[in-house]
This record gives structure tokens, C-alpha cells and sequence, in this order.
């Protein structure tokens, strides 16, 4: 009977030990280029910011160096699907007040080194989006820039 206490006892303290291992583990990009300010380049982009469980864009459709973001922000609630040196796709929940509903947005944001274009001068990586739309991946026209 002993045993069978001790054994139980042991098993409880495994289960709760690895509960709280796995409780405070926080996802990290692979890649820390992710955590820094993306730079609109394209028109249609906006100043934006990326973490593992959030996506936030500026209201303001033109961007202004030192902006002031009058227009406020939105945030997106999302779950990293996947997490690379070269990209990161995030499953992203919002809701859409044009059609009134809660959607879902799967984003993906691909770096590369800017190597021979015009914008090289200024930034040293370039994103680019590309959104999962219809199970296949289109580009969006989203170019942004990390210093």
C-alpha cells in the first residue's frame, strides 16, 4: 500500500512539474529580424509589427516617417503555424466590419536580403506578404523594408 502511495506520489509531482514547464514556455521567432518595425515600401502596405501571437498595422493608409498614428492601429490575435529562418505564417482572427463577421487571415511574411533593388539603400531586408487565400498562396503586393 506503501508503494502504491509512493508511485502515485511521484507520477502527481511529474504531471504538475511538466504542467508548469510547459505553461510558462513563451514562442519565440526563430528569426529576430521578425520583432523589428516592417517599413512599408509598396503603396498598399502599412506600418507594421509582427509577434508569435499577434499581428498590428496602422490605420493610416499613407505612412509618414515619425507618424503620429492618429488614425489609431488594429491588432489581430494570432497562432504561429510556422516559424523559419527565411519566413513566418500566422493564422490570424479579426473582425471584418464590412461583412460583420469574425474572419480568419493566414499570412505569410518571407524575408530575403535586399540585395539589387532601388529600395537597398535604405533597407537592409525586404518582407514580403503573401496571403493564403482558397488553399494556395497569392502574393499580395505588400513590400516592406527592415533597416
Amino acid at each position: 500500500m506503501r508503494k502504491g502511495v509512493w508511485v502515485f506520489g511521484v507520477i502527481a509531482l511529474m504531471t504538475t512539474s511538466c504542467a508548469l514547464f510547459h505553461q510558462n514556455k513563451e514562442e519565440k521567432f526563430v528569426n529576430p529580424l521578425f520583432y523589428n518595425p516592417l517599413i512599408p515600401i509598396s503603396s498598399i502596405a502599412r506600418e507594421t509589427y509582427l509577434s508569435p501571437n499577434s499581428l498590428k498595422f496602422s490605420n493610416s493608409t499613407t505612412y509618414k516617417k515619425d507618424d503620429n498614428h492618429k488614425d489609431g492601429w488594429t491588432t489581430q490575435s494570432c497562432i504561429l503555424l510556422e516559424n523559419k529562418q527565411d519566413f513566418v505564417i500566422l493564422k490570424c482572427r479579426f473582425y471584418n466590419p464590412v461583412i460583420q463577421k469574425q474572419q480568419i487571415n493566414i499570412n505569410k511574411f518571407q524575408i530575403s536580403e535586399c540585395l539589387n533593388s532601388s529600395y537597398c539603400s535604405e533597407y537592409h531586408w525586404i518582407v514580403e506578404l503573401i496571403e493564403y487565400d482558397n488553399n494556395s498562396f497569392r502574393r499580395s503586393g505588400e513590400i516592406y523594408g527592415i533597416k
